[in-house]
């Protein structure tokens, strides 16, 4: 019984819950008293296995509204954010523009390359490997 899966333990505890019926029944017809039909070691041990079924059932469902609520929170976040970035960015796109027509004025005059032989590194040849 170590399924991780809700719809298997539900269906594993209504499997013991019918077993646990049919035990009860057969106890009374053999004409054990109902309180000594719940000490008997089978009945025990069905009643211990379905309280245990029961406990996964809830740690799965705590397990599932967790993950929602992480869920939840990782929206709310992210929109929260995409609302910090929209009140942020109309200051920013006019910074931009004015320092772009600053720069376009100053892009007026080309600039010219200088290859001057004095000033260039010499290009490096590639080094011959050694033989031995």
């Amino acid at each position: 019984m170590s399924s991780k899966s809700k719809d298997v333990r539900i269906e594993q505890r209504r499997i013991l819950e019918k077993k646990l019926e049919l035990r009860l029944q057969q106890l009374a017809q053999k004409g054990i008293s109902k309180e000594k039909g719940l000490s008997d070691p089978l009945v025990k041990n069905l009643k211990a296995k379905i309280r245990e079924t029961n406990i996964r059932i809830k740690a799965i469902e705590k397990f599932v509204q967790l993950n929602a609520a992480l869920a939840q929170a990782k929206v709310q976040k992210l929109a929260d954010l995409a609302k910090k970035e929209e009140a942020a960015e109309p200051v920013v796109p006019e910074a931009k523009q004015k320092k772009k027509a600053a720069g376009a004025e100053k892009e007026a005059k080309p600039k010219k390359k200088t290859d001057n032989a004095e000033t260039a590194e010499p290009k490096k040849q590639p080094r011959k490997k050694k033989e031995e």
